[in-house]
């Protein structure tokens, strides 16, 4: 699967945890006056990775990759990834 989002939030992992990066995607920024979205929202996790550069909270990615569910979440583990400049972009392409 192929997705083009918004970073929404960057999740901390305790430094005694398991070495991992995850990120909280949304396919849809939220509109003025909004807190929530109305689009997919995904969590993005990369294994042995404690920090990637570039990926940070209001950044917009392409991300392409396996969907799974894990903790009850839509989630992409290892995701390929494209940083992409400016907002917002179109999904479809």
């Amino acid at each position: 699967m192929q997705r083009v989002g918004l970073v929404a939030a960057v999740r901390l992992t305790a430094a005694a945890g398991p070495v991992r990066f995850a990120v909280d995607l949304v396919t849809e920024a939220p509109r003025p006056g909004r807190v929530s979205t109305g689009g997919e929202r995904l969590r993005l996790v990369w294994i042995g990775q404690r920090r990637i550069p570039g990926i940070e909270a209001g950044r917009w990615l392409r991300i392409e990759g396996f969907l799974s569910v894990h903790d009850d979440l839509p989630t992409v583990f290892n995701p390929r990834y494209e940083l992409l400049a400016g907002a917002p972009h179109d999904p479809r392409s």
